[in-house]
């Protein structure tokens, strides 16, 4: 748990620029060359601070939540599966929102060793946490649509 945590906040941590200083910049007043020294920016928010924000960072977007409500039965899916599934979305955003669900740990990568290729995803048990909260957004849509 605490592995999954460090690693969400990595991910956080490498979408923010960092700034590389040689260590002359950093220390003018030392005469002998130095390695680089990479100063990390700050989080802006610490999950601790603002859980809702760092679930945004997770789930954020347009597409994850779909992508997660596709993989809902638990079944491997295929990634023409859940494009053809989730409707509209494009080749690059299905790509990078599966390879950031999947360095969340939200959902899993299956590679098999054949020709042609073969990849699979399968929600985990941490993305299939997020099922039930997704369910009632969409039942809320459902009753907002009903009104109008």
């Amino acid at each position: 748990m605490k592995k999954d945590k460090e690693k969400k906040k990595k991910r956080i941590k490498r979408e923010l620029p960092s700034t590389i200083l040689t260590a002359e910049a950093a220390n003018p007043e030392s005469a002998e060359p130095q390695s680089p020294v990479v100063i990390e920016p700050e989080l802006p928010v610490s999950p601790a601070d603002d859980p809702l924000q760092f679930a945004f960072t997770l789930v954020g977007g347009r597409w994850k939540l779909r992508i997660l409500w596709v993989l809902r039965d638990k079944t491997s899916l295929r990634y023409g599966e859940i494009k053809q599934q989730t409707g509209g979305i494009t080749d690059m955003m299905l790509s990078q929102s599966l390879r950031e669900l999947t360095a969340d740990g939200l959902c899993v990568r299956q590679q098999f060793q054949q020709i042609p290729p073969k990849v699979e995803y399968q929600i985990t048990p941490a993305g299939a946490e997020l099922l039930p909260a997704i369910g009632l957004l969409r039942t809320w849509a459902v009753n907002r649509l009903k009104e109008e």
